[in-house]
């Protein structure tokens, strides 16, 4: 028995045999717009599939008091909570940025005064490194930029706006390491080094 459909147009056969064929052919046309287009978060797409950011986003409370002062060496507190991606640690001397971007995040409530980040960092003391530039911004804003020379540490407080927090209660800090390195050949831009974070503390001005 032949499998061709019947040659006369407008024949039964004809007319199913090509109609499979054409949804077949849009089945395969969905599939591959899915596989260009995937529908996946934001932060999926960004890490894996755009190759934007190198900071993988975690869901984390931020749960942090105001005002007390945070200690991210090993031995110290615990900030699993207040770090969404971007480090690796701890380790005795702080919690080693990781990758070309690293996010903190505190939970600040209904605050709507302005508040002041002081972070001390020390930059990476490594061969051929130059000083290292630390780009922050606060949910969205940049609050400034600081450059720490190799081996050195530095203690540097960020001035954050008025009810920047007030909407969601959730202070969001993404650092940039414009100058971060890769300390292994072959190593990919995950895994760069840059500057690694003692002490962090969140107050309102």
């Amino acid at each position: 028995m032949s499998l061709l459909p019947d040659p006369k147009p407008g024949s039964p056969r004809f007319i199913a045999t090509y109609a499979l064929v054409a949804v077949l052919a849009l089945l395969e046309l969905v599939i591959a717009w899915q596989a260009i287009h995937p529908n996946v978060p934001e932060a999926y797409r960004a890490y894996y599939i755009d190759h934007t950011t190198t900071c993988m986003r975690q869901p984390v409370t931020g749960a942090y008091a105001m005002g007390a002062t945070i200690d991210f060496r090993s031995g110290g507190d615990d900030t699993r909570e207040l770090r969404p991606c971007g480090w690796e640690g701890p380790v005795g001397n702080g919690m080693h940025a990781l990758g070309e971007t690293a996010r903190l995040r505190f939970a600040t409530g209904a605050i709507t005064a302005p508040m002041t980040l002081t972070l001390e960092m020390t930059a990476i003391d490594m061969d051929g490194m130059a000083d290292q530039r630390v780009v922050v911004s606060a949910n969205g804003t940049p609050v400034g930029t600081t450059t720490i020379a190799r081996g050195k540490t530095v203690t540097v407080p960020f001035a954050i706006p008025a009810g920047i927090a007030a909407e969601t209660g959730l202070l969001d800090i993404v650092m940039d390491f414009p100058d971060a390195v890769n300390s292994r050949p072959g190593d990919s831009n995950t895994r760069k080094r840059s500057i690694k974070l003692t002490e962090a503390t969140l107050s309102p001005t």
